[in-house]
């Protein structure tokens, strides 16, 4: 019988167990990992204990094909809650710590992200981020409170085996050591195990449920359940909301898989205007990054001292030393404990005592009856778990009397629509805390049991889409939308000379329908305005689609046979002529038309295949410095914040201890955009003539997917040259 038990549960997540000798290795741990485990049987109770990994073996990688691959919080909370290995009166306690594996830059980084998701904030940090000395204090004590009293190291809960070059023991007798990147082996006695923790091209981590794809029908004010579970529902995403005023999409936190979400709606990055932040756990934080693969940056609004902890935990999760929610997203402070202004939408953060920085959000926009509101309380406590921290000494850990009876009142306070965290336990709230609440309607979410019958009668739980319109609407905002897309595309051309554009037919397509069937003229042209449309081929570097504000059939070379609609899509369709004579009135003919070469040519590049929104390419095209390289010529020194793109030939990059090939679509110096001082040091030869393009970094910074394209191929390379190198480089 084999010593070493293996099973592949998803991409990028896999076990390996040791039985006999007490050793159970979770590999990998994209997010929702303790779900797939869950789901797969790993993850069980047996004997009234629930059983699970004991180790963690994380990627070298922190990013794979644009996700995030190393997210142990919630496989370390279900170690130390779950399985009780740091309650030392849990039948399940041993004494054993949780083990983490991995490369020593990636391990420290994960350690901190991990005291992030448990803490929060430091107490220095507090200070700075808070608005007062007052509130700072405020969260102080409530986190002092939940941690009975002490924030203590991550080194001192949980074990780490850093793992370079040479075989290390994991326990027991049984050892691990690296192949390569992200390639391990697994020894026990004369028995080996090889596993390979890199996503293929075009692989990606994926969720544990599936979603049917549904219309979306909003109305003036709307609020759509998008997650109605937890960190621990196989079976939904946890507690999240779009809220949908005017012709505008925000969400209120952002889960694992968030794309999925977007995409069973008929929505793409592009449709999303902001994001509103609650606090920085993994079940409504970890779908931050999947948010900044789009061409432009999301709205993002939270409390200073929310964004904060998100930020420092960002930073973690990535091991950088930059403002990331600054670089990727549009960053806009909320005034807590007061009415916040977004274009006519209204947003209140209350205080919503938790392990780390959390405000509830209170939404209200004004209609014919007067204000419609929508209060969405995530995440809460029960009141009993808040009423035995109170503690009216400032100086010990808990909260007053006074901000016990100002949080239970804002608990309560009546709104039309109200959706509650029902999870119960120690850091959730408690259904039955709401039975006198005066609402209009209340909706129990973040939970994984259903409601009982006593709970029904003042409460109810939403299905995934469910939508309540609390203003209705009276204006078809697709016009609207395609004018915004328009002006895009064309930014001289005043605003009334588009009429005879929006004065065409819009077209709702269902999920997986051809969309050359709906054409009349094989010149018409179609406007994406919500959804997305992808060709059933797939280029060198990613899947080919096209998102909202995209038009389709502006070039002549296009496909119209190979693209479908990808969920469900609406798509303005502008016949032929109508077009055509709108170009030639505006003098627009030869310009529209002259960069879609370049277009293209960057469409099918790695560094721009995310961007599938002409006009940015078509700014990106003209912007471009061209560049020739006659074979065996070498460029030394390489400087200036510009990114090398080749477009055709084949070339090395390389220093005294590595090598890479560069095929066309293949870009580099990356690194000198990313660090004030790289230690790359890279040179490139041509080993045959090539041409490519010099990118000016000060052009795409601002565009998320290709700072985070620049971003995923630093982190790659770097783990690629410290393997050879034996040492460490900068942190970006």
């Amino acid at each position: 019988m084999a010593l070493i038990e293996y099973k592949k549960i998803t991409p990028g997540l896999m076990w390996v167990s040791i039985p006999s000798r007490s050793i159970h290795v979770q590999c990998g741990c994209p997010a929702d990992s303790v779900k797939h485990m869950i789901q797969s049987g790993l993850i069980r109770e047996q004997d009234g204990l629930e059983l699970g990994p004991n180790a963690i073996l994380l990627s070298d990688l922190s990013i794979q094909n644009g996700q995030l691959s190393n997210m142990a919080e919630f496989s370390v909370l279900q170690m130390f809650y779950r399985q009780g290995m740091i309650l030392p009166n849990h039948p399940g306690y041993t004494g054993q710590k949780p083990l983490i594996i991995g490369h020593p830059e990636p391990l420290e980084a994960q350690l901190d992200y991990i005291g992030r998701g448990n803490y929060g904030l430091t107490q220095d940090e507090l200070q700075k981020a808070a608005s007062s000395p007052e509130e700072a204090d405020i969260h102080w004590r409530i986190k002092l409170s939940f941690a009975y009293g002490a924030v203590r190291p991550m080194k001192d809960i949980i074990r780490t085996l850093p793992l370079r070059e040479l075989e290390e023991e994991i326990g027991n007798g049984v050892f691990i050591r690296r192949l390569d990147v992200n390639v391990f082996e697994f020894r026990c006695e004369d028995e080996r195990l090889r596993i390979d923790l890199n996503l293929a091209p075009g692989e990606s981590y994926r969720p544990t449920y599936r979603f049917r794809f549904q219309a979306l029908t909003p109305e003036f004010f709307s609020v759509v359940n998008s997650g109605e579970g937890d960190g621990w529902d196989v079976h939904h995403p946890s507690m999240a909301s779009i809220i949908c005023y005017g012709p505008d999409i925000y969400l209120i936190d952002a889960g694992p898989f968030i794309s999925y979400t977007l995409r069973s709606f008929g929505l793409s990055l592009n449709s999303v205007k902001g994001i509103f932040q609650t606090h920085a756990h993994d079940d409504h934080f970890a779908g931050l990054c999947e948010l900044m693969l789009g061409d432009k940056k999301i709205e993002y609004y939270a409390p200073r001292i929310v964004r904060e902890s998100v930020d420092n935990k960002l930073r973690a999760l990535l091991n950088i030393n930059m403002p990331v929610l600054n670089s990727f997203f549009s960053v806009q402070d909320f005034a807590a404990e007061t009415w916040n202004n977004v274009d006519g939408l209204e947003v209140f953060p209350s205080l919503s005592p938790h392990p780390v920085e959390t405000y509830f959000l209170k939404f209200r926009a004004m209609g014919p009856e007067g204000y419609k509101t929508y209060h969405h309380l995530a995440d809460i406590t029960s009141f009993q778990i808040l009423e035995n921290m109170i503690d009216e000494d400032t100086q010990k850990p808990g909260l007053t009397r006074e901000l016990f009876n100002r949080i239970k009142a804002s608990y309560l306070e009546k709104s039309d629509l109200k959706k509650i965290d029902s999870g119960g336990g120690l850091i959730h709230g408690q259904a039955s805390d709401f039975r006198e609440d005066k609402s209009t309607k209340i909706i129990f979410s973040h939970g994984t049991k259903p409601l009982s019958m006593t709970q029904q009668i003042y409460g109810s739980q939403a299905v995934f889409g469910q939508t309540d319109h609390l203003i209705k609407g009276h204006v078809d905002y697709r016009q609207e939308i395609a004018a915004r897309s328009l002006h895009h595309h064309f930014p001289t051309v005043p605003f009334g000379s588009f009429y005879d554009l929006l004065n065409q037919e819009v077209l709702r397509v269902e999920p997986n329908f051809p969309i050359a069937s709906l054409v009349k003229s094989s010149q018409d042209v179609f406007l994406i305005l919500k959804g997305i449309v992808a060709s059933h081929k797939v280029s060198a570097f990613s899947d080919l689609e096209y998102q909202a504000g995209y038009f389709i059939n502006d070039e002549p070379e296009m496909a119209l046979d190979e693209l479908r609609s990808k969920g469900w899509v609406e798509l303005l369709r502008i016949p032929a002529r109508v077009f055509q004579a709108f170009l030639i009135r505006n003098n627009l003919s030869e310009s529209f038309t002259s960069n879609i070469a370049k277009r293209r040519q960057l469409e099918h590049s790695q560094l721009f295949s995310p961007i599938r929104y002409s006009p940015l390419l078509h700014k990106i095209a003209r912007s471009l410095e061209p560049f020739e390289i006659k074979k065996d010529k070498v460029i030394k020194d390489f400087s200036g914040h510009y990114i090398f793109l080749l477009d055709q030939g084949k070339m090395e990059l390389f220093n005294s201890n590595y090598s890479e090939i560069l095929l066309p679509g293949n870009f580099c110096y990356e690194d000198n955009v990313l660090l004030e001082n790289s230690s790359f040091h890279l040179k490139l030869k041509a080993l045959e003539d090539s041409s490519g393009f010099l990118v000016p970094h000060v052009l795409v910074r601002d565009i998320p997917a290709v700072e985070w394209k620049l971003l995923e191929a630093y982190k790659r390379r770097s783990q690629a040259i410290q393997k050879l190198m034996g040492g460490r480089t900068s942190a970006a």
